[in-house]
């Protein structure tokens, strides 16, 4: 009888702890469906640029997610139909084993694990690119030659060499080009670089090739399939590979295909005859009066050489020995300077200039570190930390700056958006003296690179790449490496980690996640270690001797380490810490106390698994940023009202049931990040929070959630906002902000959000009407909006949409209308206010002519519509629709 009772018991819980665990789960799902729509959203403007195609193990991911959402459906019609026992015993396991199943989805769709989103897609005949003007001699030479060569059966592979920075890259560019503009040849560019593998090279022509070879590890299965894929080409292919160190088989990239050509560029002609080039093209420097002739061009008309000032400049242009890099980076540098004492300054410096040991280095490092001593201190030190990013890497200029505020590289400024416009100041100047170039990653961002040759110089003057007879005792010491496929597990070696070390960069490739082993009990006696940047490997234990002598340490950043569960007690200590970034640290689980780094500036927790904030949080009181993001298992946040200092606060995608307590007091917030907390309890911002919030750009609230902002004047100074108004504060709008997802319009918060799952995705621009008493009005939406959705609205005595919203029939940006339940609209606009209803004519204009998809039910009393290039339309068959 007990064991009986017991049994009786224990199925008792279950059967209560079942609704528990059946809104967690729901909860949580809600969570992933976010996500897959974030990730769906990412892919297609990715897919859009036609340079993007999905992973296969991404769309995977879809189909699962897909997969548990109809399953989680008929979970829940099952528990409440089912009875006690069947739901206490059977559907308790299957809520059980779902909420695995969405826990184990949820790790996939970190960064750990899908990576990238999106592989480069077959460029079709490939993408022409950027390229700077030719000149000289030899260049158009080149360009005439190296295609004619591709004309005929006898010759495949062509070799382009020369010296660092005669202007190889740019030459090859050049006929990439041509070879696009004049020929039916598909043409493809892979960058190799000196540290490149066979494996990573298989990889960039595979992604150009739109072909997927994630699931092959064998060299010669992928080589094999990469072989096939050029045979079934129909057109020839150039593969044009861009500077080439050292010898490979061309097999190994299916090259010896029937179809398939070669163009190489390499710095030795060794390299073109080990690489068996049928032809070889040298490039040589400028002569003398080229070199002249660039050397004005670069300076501009704004530079006016006279007299003996004319002789000197021809000097210094003959001090670059026609090397193009050469010029134009001295060039930029003396752009209008006017005065001789400058220049015959600057021509004694360049003759002084000494890096570079070998016959190479001795012609071009002298040339590219004359431009880098003419830097002063501050920009010196800026322009060097970009090489403790990897080869050909497109730095993001907000990363970059973000990094050199926390090094205390700037001056110290009264706010970081000062101290940014002083980054940004650098970075310009860098780009014009050509020590940096301008460039945008696939999403658009802003960036910057360093010429290989400019890095391979930043590297030799930081004794950076281990060669100390090279380095300078006047600039910080650095020691960086970039892991390859080559590198599958590394060990830190301690001989390496010097006294005056000042930055340390270990990068890997994100898809490869390198393993780094620390040696147990071991402490890198490093004072003067100011930035340590270890992201992208997988460490499995830091041991807590690691930190003890890093007293200098400035910036810790570990962003997205496999491996660490725990942080060790020594950053405790590490008081001059002013960034601490675990951002993407999957594992981490705890972070020790912080009370002591009184000096912190960032700390990035994002996609950890913390469950609470580190100890003593309240006490950085110089705290400018706070990044939570997709804290899955975070439920409280401390109170934050003494960290006056902080700009950024995201709490997205966390589980925190209210808002932090003194949150209205952060008065200095420029970015409140609260989207998708599906959790936070029910909230009316009142009237009057924000007005003390002058910063306040950003402002995203959980989409369709339980938080609402009746105070609109804040949205007349935003820039981007996401989240709940009153349709009552809709009309006192003045100004919308520039970027606007996502914001739902009722005047009563919403418990049941069951309509959401209807919605097919949270949308740029979008606007959603939901319950709202519509009534004539002057007011307006905004211009650029680009979906549209009203739904079970009252609207009483209202004919059409246009007694709304004004400029509803001029939204030329719009693309997607849904109207549903909107019983008296008899149709969208009013043509003509006198016509009867059957007799309504076309008028001469066509509005709202950029409209894509319209999605019209419930609407009984719909007469008709007037729109033209509708290319999707959902109607009932009842409908009378007039078009134009």
């Amino acid at each position: 009888m007990e064991a009986l009772g017991n049994l009786a018991l224990d199925t008792g819980r279950k059967y209560v702890n079942l609704g528990d665990n059946l809104r967690s789960l729901e909860t949580k799902l809600q969570r992933l469906c976010n996500r897959k729509i974030d990730f769906q959203s990412k892919v297609k403007v990715a897919e859009r640029s036609g340079t993007k195609k999905r992973k296969r193990e991404v769309d995977n991911w879809f189909e699962e997610v897909a997969k548990i959402e109809n399953e989680f459906v008929a979970l829940k019609t099952s528990i409440q139909e089912g009875g006690f026992l069947e739901n206490a015993f059977s559907s308790g396991k299957r809520v059980e084993k779902m909420d695995d199943d969405v826990e184990q989805l949820m790790v996939q769709s970190d960064s750990d694990h899908l990576g990238e989103l999106c592989l480069e897609a077959s460029e079709s005949r490939g993408e022409p690119r950027e390229t700077t003007e030719l000149f000289g001699e030899m260049f158009r030479k080149g360009l005439e030659t190296i295609p004619a060569w591709l004309g005929t059966n006898e010759i495949s592979r062509i070799g382009i060499y020369g010296m660092g920075g005669v202007g190889k890259t740019t030459l090859a560019e050049h006929i990439h080009n041509h070879l696009l503009e004049n020929t039916q040849f598909n043409v493809y560019w892979i960058s190799v670089s000196q540290d490149f593998t066979i494996k990573r090279l298989q990889g960039d022509v595979a992604k150009r090739l739109g072909l997927d070879l994630s699931d092959v590890d064998d060299a010669k299965v992928r080589a094999r399939r990469l072989h096939d894929a050029f045979e079934k080409m129909k057109e020839m292919v150039v593969l044009m590979l861009d500077d080439v160190w050292e010898e490979f088989r061309l097999n190994s990239l299916g090259i010896d295909a029937r179809n398939c050509r070669l163009i190489l560029t390499t710095r030795s002609e060794e390299v073109c005859n080990r690489m068996q080039c049928h032809s070889k093209f040298e490039l040589k420097t400028l002569d003398t009066e080229e070199a002249s002739g660039l050397f004005e061009r670069t300076l501009g008309s704004k530079t006016v050489l006279d007299g003996d000032l004319k002789d000197i400049a021809k000097s210094v242009a003959k001090r670059c020995d026609g090397l193009p890099l050469g010029i134009v980076t001295v060039a930029g540098s003396m752009r209008g300077v006017s005065n001789i004492c400058e220049w015959r300054n600057a021509l004694e410096d360049l003759k002084a200039c000494s890096v570079g040991h070998d016959e190479m280095e001795r012609d071009v490092f002298p040339i590219l570190e004359w431009s880098f001593n003419r830097l002063n201190e501050c920009q010196r030190n800026c322009f060097l930390y970009c090489c403790l990013y990897p080869e050909d890497w497109k730095i993001k200029r907000k990363e970059l700056i973000d990094l050199i505020i926390w090094a205390e590289l700037v001056s110290k400024r009264e706010s970081w958006s000062k101290a940014f416009d002083e980054g940004q100041t650098i970075l310009k100047k860098l780009i014009r003296v050509c020590l940096l170039e301008e460039a945008k990653d696939f999403m658009g961002d802003d960036c910057v690179k360093m010429h290989d040759l400019v890095r391979d110089m930043a590297l030799r003057i930081t004794h950076g790449n281990s060669k100390p007879k090279s380095s300078r005792d006047d600039v910080p010491r650095f020691l960086v490496k970039s892991l390859g496929w080559s590198n599958s597990k590394v060990t830190l070696e301690p001989n390496k980690w010097t006294q005056d070390l000042h930055a340390v960069s270990f990068h890997s490739d994100m898809f490869q996640h390198i393993k780094i082993k620390v040696p147990p009990a071991w402490s890198p006696n490093c004072p003067k270690l100011s930035t340590l940047l270890l992201s992208d490997v997988f460490i499995k234990e830091i041991p807590d001797s690691f930190f003890q002598h890093m007293c200098g340490l400035k910036v810790l950043n570990l962003s997205r380490c496999g491996g660490i569960t725990d942080l060790p007690n020594s950053v405790s200590n590490l008081v001059d810490l002013t960034a601490l970034i675990l951002g993407g640290c999957w594992g981490v689980r705890s972070v020790p106390p912080l009370g002591k780094l009184k000096q912190m500036r960032d700390l990035d927790l994002s996609s950890t698994q913390i469950l609470d904030l580190p100890q003593e949080l309240e006490s950085l009181v110089n705290l400018e940023r706070l990044n939570l993001k997709d804290c899955i298992h975070l439920r409280s946040v401390p109170p934050l009202g003494k960290l006056k200092q902080l700009r950024e606060l995201d709490l997205s995608g966390t589980e925190i049931e209210d808002l932090p307590e003194g949150w209205e007091s952060l008065v200095n917030l420029e970015r409140f990040n609260l989207d998708k907390c599906l959790t936070v309890s029910r909230k009316i911002i009142p009237k009057g929070t924000f007005s003390q919030f002058h910063c306040l750009q950003l402002l995203f609230l959980p989409s369709y959630g339980g938080v609402q902002v009746n105070d609109p004047e804040v949205l007349n100074q935003l820039e981007s906002f996401e989240g709940c108004l009153s349709f009552t504060d809709f009309y006192k709008i003045i100004r919308w902000p520039k970027h606007y997802n996502n914001v739902y319009i009722n005047d009563i918060l919403t418990e049941d959000l069951s309509f959401v799952n209807e919605v097919r995705g949270f949308r740029e621009k979008q606007l959603h009407f939901h319950q709202c008493k519509l009534g004539r009005g002057s007011n307006y939406l905004p211009d650029d909006m680009k979906c549209l959705i009203i739904e079970d609205c009252e609207g009483m005595g209202i004919r059409c949409l246009s007694d709304v919203f004004k400029n509803f029939i001029n939204l030329s940006h719009l693309t997607e209308l849904e109207i549903k339940e909107l019983v008296e609209i008899e149709f969208l606009w009013q043509l003509s206010s006198a016509s009867p209803r059957d007799q309504l004519e076309v008028s001469s204009f066509s509005p709202l002519h950029g409209l894509e998809e319209l999605h019209l039910s419930r609407l009984p009393n719909l007469v008709g519509l007037f729109l033209r290039r509708i290319r999707t339309i959902i109607f009932a068959p009842s409908w009378h629709l007039f078009f134009p």
